[in-house]
């Protein structure tokens, strides 16, 4: 296991942990604190992916299968669990129903992650910005219906084709612009 251990897996699995405590924090009730973790673990994220096109160590697989599983937890079941326990517990049924399709829309979404690559902009939603925008929604203590409606749109973002810039994307601005007009006459036609 030696040759795994580099600052990029280590950062990935800083996002791991801390997604594990915001579910700790969510069983006893301490939303603001999960969210911070959770947020941690979107900053951990971000290093993770600098660190890892910075270095080259020769297995890039194991490196994005972790960061796959740490964004299940982190930006997956945290959220969606956070939701449910403060919020959509009101509608017992319909809320563990949004909470399961956030968090399978999530797991799809990063298992077409790796198929998708480009360098100007993601496939759909990334889980990350989903999963924090929900456990900001858990944190605030949004009414059911409201959190009903947002998880269930951002689990349809997530699978869906809509282009979302990258970095990279939004520093290449005018290559960014010619890949939304291609998405968008290929929705037209």
């Amino acid at each position: 296991m030696r040759e795994y251990v580099t600052l990029a897996n280590a950062l990935t699995s800083g996002s791991l942990v801390a997604g594990f405590f915001s579910v700790l924090l969510i069983f006893r009730g301490d939303y603001y604190t999960a969210v911070g973790l959770i947020a941690l673990a979107a900053v951990f994220d971000m290093l993770d992916g600098a660190a890892a096109r910075r270095s080259d160590n020769g297995d890039e697989a194991f490196g994005t299968n972790l960061d796959s599983l740490a964004d299940m937890v982190s930006f997956g079941a945290a959220p969606a669990l956070a939701l449910y326990m403060s919020s959509l517990y009101a509608l017992p049924i319909v809320g563990v129903a949004a909470c399961l399709v956030f968090f399978l829309c999530g797991a799809w979404r990063l298992a077409r992650f790796s198929t998708c690559k480009n360098r100007l902009y993601y496939v759909g939603c990334p889980i990350p910005g989903a999963g924090v925008l929900l456990a900001l929604l858990a944190a605030l203590g949004a009414p059911p219906f409201v959190a009903l409606l947002v998880a269930l749109v951002l689990g349809v973002l997530m699978i869906g084709t809509m282009p979302f810039p990258t970095l990279s994307g939004l520093r290449n601005r005018e290559e960014l612009s010619q890949v939304v007009e291609e998405y968008r006459q290929a929705r037209n036609a």
